[in-house]
């Protein structure tokens, strides 16, 4: 699917909350690998679903391709600038601090 077509899909759909927007979005193009991370939780930044975790020893398998929102780090710059327009529409700008507009 192109983002155009995407765009179209949601389009035929009519109004829609941005939370109901994301989800669709995440079902037709997949969950974000830019994710918050809070305990041990992976979460997709665009919908909210619970994508992994670490906890008892587990291991999250995308971690290392991931852009976690509030990381300023350079693994986290590296892998934004890998990710395609399905992980980065519709999602945070991970990036984004509230100090820059203060």
């Amino acid at each position: 699917m192109t983002e155009s077509e995407l765009h179209e899909k949601l389009k035929a759909l009519g109004p829609l909350s941005d939370e109901q927007r994301n989800k669709i979005v995440c079902s037709l193009v997949g969950h974000s690998l830019i994710q918050t991370y809070c305990f041990g939780y992976y979460n997709c930044a665009r919908c909210g679903e619970q994508l992994g975790d670490t906890l008892l020893c587990g291991v999250y398998p995308n971690a290392e391709k991931t852009v976690i929102v509030g990381h300023d780090c350079d693994l986290c710059r590296e892998n934004y600038g890998k990710l395609a327009w399905e992980h980065k529409i519709f999602a945070p700008d991970p990036f984004h601090t509230k100090e820059a507009f203060s």
